[in-house]
Order: C-alpha cells, then structure tokens, then sequence
C-alpha cells in the first residue's frame, strides 16, 4: 500500500508516521468501536495500491465492509470521524494521474454494463458501432495514460535523513570553495 503500511498480520504498521502523525487517523484509533480496523477499512478503501482497486468505489466499500465485518453495509462508513479520515487520505495522497486512470477506468466499467444489459438487433446495432468505437479511443487514452504513470516510476515518498547523492556532493563541495 503505498500511503500506510500493513504489518504481516494484514494491520495497519501504527508505528508509521503517516499513522499518527494524522490528527484525523488518529481520531479514528482513539474513537469508541472503531480503532485499528476503521483505519484499516480507510487504507483499503482509498488507496491507489490497495488490493481492492480495481472495483469501483462503491464496489470497493461493500468488498472491503465483507472481508472486515461480514457484511457489505458497515455502520461505521459514515461516522464522521470516518468520513473526515476518507478526506484526508484522498488528500494526502492525491495524484493528478491516477485519479485520470479511475475516472477512465469507471466510465470503462460504465460503458461494459451499458453494452452487457444492451440488446441487439438491426436497430440498435449501429449504436452499438459507434459505443465500441468510442470504447476504442478511450482505450487508446488510457493505455497513454498508463504508460504515463510507468514512466513517472514508482511513488517515492518523501524521507529525510538520507545522504546526499554524487551530485549534490559535488555540488555542496563547489559551493564550499567558492
């Protein structure tokens, strides 16, 4: 996951900074009958690297309510020390470039239900057309898109403490003698 981490026992690492140095996470662990597996559910919901990404959001909060509480209507999604962790962890990692893959990604999805419930004859045919070959370019799109992001690398975050690198070296050394 990529803005908190999960421990080997699938719970979120509290140790982490971007745990508890978050007044809205924090709300959420100290809050009564939600703690450790309410930000769990946040970190499942909304992360770009959760394993639950590739179903829409409402999809995702149903799958993610199931395998934590057996149910697919969690009572605590809409509490508001919930709600405001939701935020903040949309905020706090937010990128421009994957919220452009969900968006295609849902219209995607959209587009294959619309043509699943779709019904063919002679006169919805040409319809049809023209859906698969506007699917088309929105493929196209994406695929430039997702081949944006591979080039941009993995997300790196930000850490201090770490050495400089040869150039910032030479460049420290340069600045010292001048």
């Amino acid at each position: 996951m990529y803005l908190l981490k999960l421990d080997r026992q699938g719970d979120v690492y509290k140790q982490d900074d971007g745990v508890m140095g978050v007044p809205e996470f924090v709300n959420v662990l100290k809050a009564d009958k939600l703690g450790a597996a309410a930000i769990k559910w946040v970190a499942l919901v909304c992360d770009y690297d959760s394993p639950y990404r590739h179903f829409t959001e409402s999809e995702r909060k149903k799958a993610v309510s199931r395998d934590l509480y057996g149910k697919y209507e969690w009572y605590g999604e809409k509490r508001p020390e919930v709600l405001a962790a939701v935020d903040k962890y949309k905020q706090l990692q937010f990128d421009p470039l994957d919220e452009q893959l969900i968006a295609f990604n849902t219209k995607i999805s959209q587009f294959t239900t619309y043509m699943n419930n779709m019904h063919i004859d002679e006169d919805t045919a040409e319809g049809l057309q023209k859906i698969m070959i506007g699917i088309e370019k929105i493929y196209k799109t994406r695929q430039t898109l997702v081949d944006a992001i591979e080039r941009r690398g993995e997300r790196q975050k930000i850490v201090g403490n770490k050495k400089l690198s040869f150039l910032e070296n030479k460049k420290d050394i340069q600045e010292n003698i001048t």
